[in-house]
């Protein structure tokens, strides 16, 4: 077919319609389904059903104190059970990613990893997650591998290029996992990551996360930036990491 993009065709009509009406319906509908989850997480913050218009009475410093009890609440939060065989539950302001149809990679998971696995689950807290602040963000990856190397080092710390602790052990819901911590500097950047790894199935999983910063000193005094509350991202992590469980 010969386009003639002078004249006023029939698919010269379609493509009009494509761009001034059904893209800004689209737009306006995916914003609708974000405004949505983030009236749930307010509309939980003053302690009432979503969908109904919060009490004028509500305090900013009550509804702080609630916001802070959401993260805390796992029940309340999405799960996203996609994946074949595991599932994980999330607060429903955090940008995630499903992998459903990935191709294998080499940073699957964090350090050094031998062979190539699959990212299948990617979930990141954006910066205003602590607003004023050092905090750049944090993300958190699931990943596993049925690559020979990879299942052979699964339980094994792997040379990173940062500092690293000594492995310790865990249970999550009724599965054995094996916890590394180490971190990284790079331009400024800190990079402080825990992973926890075990054996299922054939296949090395790894449930981890990084948390970023930067050197609070590199920002001007009139930024009055705060140190960011480490304690306080590390827990909504744990909590995240503590609902992953195998089907």
């Amino acid at each position: 077919m010969k386009f003639e993009w002078n004249k006023v065709t029939w698919y010269s009509k379609l493509l009009a319609f494509a761009f001034f009406v059904a893209l800004p319906i689209a737009g306006f509908y995916l914003g609708i389904l974000c405004g949505a989850a983030r009236q749930q997480v307010i509309d939980y913050s003053v302690g009432m059903p979503s969908g109904n218009a919060a009490p004028a009475a509500a305090s900013s410093s009550s509804q702080s104190q609630n916001e802070n009890a959401y993260y805390k609440d796992v029940a309340v939060w999405q799960t996203d059970a996609n994946n074949s065989g595991w599932s994980i539950a999330y607060p429903l302001d955090f940008d995630i990613a499903d992998n459903y149809a990935a191709t294998p990679v080499d940073d699957w998971r964090a350090g050094t990893p031998s062979g190539s696995g699959l990212k299948l689950f990617t979930l990141t807290i954006p910066r205003a997650f602590e607003p004023q602040t050092n905090f750049a963000d944090a993300v958190l990856n699931v990943g596993a591998s049925d690559n020979a190397a990879a299942v052979e080092h699964c339980l094994v710390a792997d040379p990173t290029g940062g500092q690293e602790n000594a492995a310790s052990t865990t249970t999550l819901n009724g599965v054995p996992f094996t916890v590394f911590n180490f971190s990284d500097v790079g331009a400024g950047n800190y990079y402080e990551t825990t992973s926890y790894r075990t054996l299922r199935a054939g296949k090395c999983y790894a449930v981890e996360y990084t948390i970023h910063s930067s050197q609070i000193m590199n920002y001007p005094p009139e930024y009055q930036l705060k140190p960011f509350d480490e304690a306080e991202v590390k827990d909504v992590l744990d909590r995240i990491v503590g609902t992953f469980k195998f089907q």
